[in-house]
């Protein structure tokens, strides 16, 4: 079976375009960039070094494990520290879909995530992608989605009144779509009883663990459906299910469609 790109299945571009991603490594002390009415979107972790973001009229200082963003139509100019030098990995995007994915995650009026070391492995795998223009394009906009995600969460739980250990639990079930976290083991390395947990989670979240394990994996089975050509048998199993019948139920169950009608717009 020939499957057809989004291109060739619609005759309209796909709207996201990975135009760059990788290291940017400072070798100068006097590397400075300056740009008026930028016209793409560029997003920059800093693995080590520092140095100086001004934007749209704000300054900020950017250091390991930041994240600052140079958004689109932005009037900007960054530079270097000259005693540490920036290593920094980046990535620069275009098309329709990163607008509405900056405004609907809220990160338009953004322009840095300070102390946000978990954000790099976004930024890991942008860099690593390979494939063609179109397979790579549908690829990295699935994982900028999740970078995406991922700052607003980290923004959204640094406002959050919850308990420290909840927020921590919060932070573990987000990086386990796989379906490895157990919450007897969580609940034994943070010195809390399991029914601590659940309280205490369903108090700041509306849900219990569980359920919001699995609507996130529900979630990420959405983008890997979406924006790969991945079968239902194998996302299910990345997704860490018993199989792609358990998986297709609890998926119907939280979205009112079947995998397959997901995924064909039905």
């Amino acid at each position: 079976m020939k499957i057809q790109s989004l291109t060739q299945a619609t005759g309209r571009p796909f709207p996201f375009r990975l135009l760059n991603a990788g290291w940017g490594i400072a070798h100068k002390p006097d590397c400075l960039f300056e740009r008026a009415d930028y016209g793409y979107c560029t997003i920059e972790y800093v693995a080590r070094g520092r140095g100086v973001l001004e934007s749209d009229g704000r300054r900020f200082e950017c250091g390991p494990g930041d994240v600052y963003f140079l958004h689109r139509h932005s009037n900007h100019r960054y530079w270097t520290d000259p005693a540490e030098l920036w290593h920094k990995l980046f990535c620069m995007v275009d098309g329709e879909l990163v607008d509405l994915l900056m405004d609907s995650y809220r990160l338009a009026g953004v322009y840095r995530i300070a102390e946000a070391p978990r954000l790099r492995q976004h930024f890991e795998a942008l860099a690593a992608l390979g494939g063609d223009g179109a397979v790579r394009d549908m690829r990295a906009a699935a994982i900028f989605h999740q970078l995406l995600e991922a700052c607003a969460e980290t923004l959204y739980e640094r406002t959050l009144p919850a308990r420290p250990e909840v927020v921590e639990l919060k932070r573990e079930l987000d990086g386990c779509t796989d379906g490895g976290f157990r919450l007897e083991e969580f609940a034994g390395r943070s010195g809390y009883s399991a029914a601590h947990l659940i309280r205490h989670f369903r108090e700041a979240f509306g849900c219990p663990p569980y359920e919001y394990l699995m609507r996130r994996r529900v979630e990420t089975a959405q983008r890997l459906l979406t924006y790969t050509r991945k079968s239902v048998k194998e996302i299910a199993a990345a997704l860490g299910f018993s199989d792609q019948y358990y998986f297709s139920g609890c998926f119907k169950a939280r979205t009112g469609v079947s995998p397959t009608a997901y995924r064909s717009g039905k």
